[in-house]
């Protein structure tokens, strides 16, 4: 399995020996000079990157000449604010002798490995960090569903459901509990195109609970009534995939309700969980062509 690393490093040119030894480990790194290009880089491409290599003392801007601590300290700033909503994970590199033995710096930054001297421990932290959390792993095997989430398209406090049901599926974990969770999912999913994106109509909502049937009539594009006898109707194309896949969707995650939490519906999961990622896969694409403001 391989590894998108964000470095940040106003030097990097004169070590690119780094970017072909991290290689061989699996790690892929992508150098830029300063805070304002990584941060921004990363923020545009968030669903791409895994972890974010930091130097010591780097530039700030683009266009400046000098570096000091102030680009390390926005970048971990912006780090711990991204951290919020995805796991993405830094590692202070550095090579600047006036911090390896100094304990404040350690205290403020946390955990740094010195060039040249800790390579190998870098590399190894890197993979077990990135290894070890659910979110990663769920990212690394379908990095594509994520940016849904990424692009807030789907709140990311939604994004649970989804590591949950990768998880089960990581897991071999078929039981019809990890069933209610697929169910779950595909209401944030009816959810989120009503709210932030206005595509599908209020009045099939009681309060937040969606009406699975109304709502997934009106994603096939034909005219739906809600509560109140009024018609809808979608008006744009929708691939036939991509109906079929929230019909499928709709009758399975709804179909067994007679089941207890532990029986096993493994193939159901299985076909639910595919049809799930590609939903999640349409959805950017769709989004930008007909809401472009809601995102």
């Amino acid at each position: 399995m391989e590894y998108n690393v964000l470095w940040i490093d106003d030097d990097w040119q004169k070590q690119k020996d780094i970017i072909g030894e991290a290689e061989q480990e699996g790690i892929n790194v992508y150098p830029f000079e300063s805070h304002e290009e990584g941060m921004e880089e990363l923020e545009g491409r968030l669903h791409f990157y895994h972890a974010v290599l930091l130097d010591a003392k780097v530039k700030y801007k683009q266009d400046d000449i000098t570096t000091g601590l102030e680009g390390l300290r926005a970048s971990r700033d912006k780090l711990i604010e991204l951290n919020q909503k995805s796991y993405i994970p830094y590692f202070i590199f550095t090579g600047q002798p006036a911090y390896m033995e100094n304990e404040m710096f350690e205290q403020s930054y946390g955990k740094y490995y010195i060039k040249g001297k800790d390579n190998e421990s870098l590399y190894k932290d890197i993979i077990n960090d990135l290894e070890k959390h659910p979110e990663m792993q769920a990212k690394l095997e379908y990095p594509e569903p994520f940016r849904a989430f990424d692009d807030g398209i789907i709140p990311q406090k939604y994004k649970p459901l989804f590591i949950k049901v990768v998880e089960s599926l990581r897991k071999k974990d078929y039981r019809k509990v990890n069933l209610n969770a697929q169910r779950d999912l595909l209401e944030a999913i009816f959810i989120s195109l009503n709210n932030p994106i206005p595509c599908i109509p209020g009045s099939f909502f009681n309060q937040e609970t969606p009406n699975h049937g109304w709502c997934t009539r009106f994603i096939e594009d034909r005219y739906t009534e809600d509560g109140n006898k009024k018609g809808h109707k979608l008006n744009k194309p929708i691939p036939q995939n991509i109906k079929s896949a929230f019909r499928k969707l709709k009758e399975s995650t709804n179909g067994y309700s007679h089941l207890s939490d532990n029986d096993t519906v493994k193939i159901p999961f299985l076909a639910n969980m595919f049809l799930l990622m590609e939903v999640l896969e349409w959805l950017p694409g769709f989004v930008k062509t007909h809401y472009p403001n809601y995102i």
